[in-house]
């Protein structure tokens, strides 16, 4: 009998040998993705700024296109929300 608990003993210790290394992979890969994750927003706001910057030069250079273009949005935005 005791061969047989020291047997459960070697495998309880081996399984929670292997838990203790995956947590500490899964740590490493949250922190993998948790830096990913900024990086993608710093590019996401880059191009939103350029955008944003790109929107405001066409609307200055275009002002009654841009008029135009808000009337109509405006418009449509107020037919859809009456239904």
């Amino acid at each position: 009998m005791a061969i047989f608990s020291k047997n459960a003993d070697d495998i309880q210790a081996d399984v929670e040998a292997q838990i203790a290394a995956l947590r500490k992979e899964i740590s490493k890969i949250s922190a993998s993705l948790s830096d990913l994750r900024g990086e993608r927003f710093d590019e996401m706001k880059r191009v939103a700024g350029r955008q944003a910057r790109y929107a405001a030069d066409t609307a200055k250079e275009n002002p009654v296109a841009t008029l135009a273009i808000v009337a109509g949005a405006a418009l449509l935005i107020g037919l859809f929300s009456r239904r």
